[in-house]
């Protein structure tokens, strides 16, 4: 989770050290989370405290040409489910491919210059 603090996060987020009130008692720590309705959550890629981001519904399934086939929900603004279809004789290298993605750790930051996409380094 992220560590910086911002005013913002300081007036919504306060964390207050309880007084021993006496031998024996521990001291502890009250945290006063921010209201849920608060519009100004940043739910972009640069939030590390975002985790599971939004991600359609899929199947993957073998048509009858003996391809994989992954499809995808269609949202409301699009007439039909998006789906790729992928010959069996190409399936090794796009799931070694897949696999190499899978095991690299995340970096949400920007591209390098000449890479196609972010997030992984």
């Amino acid at each position: 989770m992220s560590t910086n603090t911002s005013p913002e996060t300081t007036k919504e987020i306060k964390v207050e050290a309880m007084q021993n009130h006496g031998a024996g008692s521990r001291p502890g720590v009250v945290v006063h989370h921010p209201m849920h309705h608060d519009d100004r959550f940043d739910w972009s890629v640069n939030n590390e405290d975002v985790l599971l981001a939004e991600q359609r519904t899929t199947a993957v399934y073998v048509n009858r040409w003996g391809q994989a086939v992954i499809r995808q929900e269609r949202n409301w603004d699009e007439e039909s489910d998006p789906f790729m279809t992928i010959d069996h004789a190409h399936l090794p290298v796009v799931i070694a491919r897949l696999q190499e993605i899978a095991n690299r750790p995340l970096d949400r930051g920007p591209p390098e210059p000449g890479q196609a996409t972010g997030g992984l380094r």
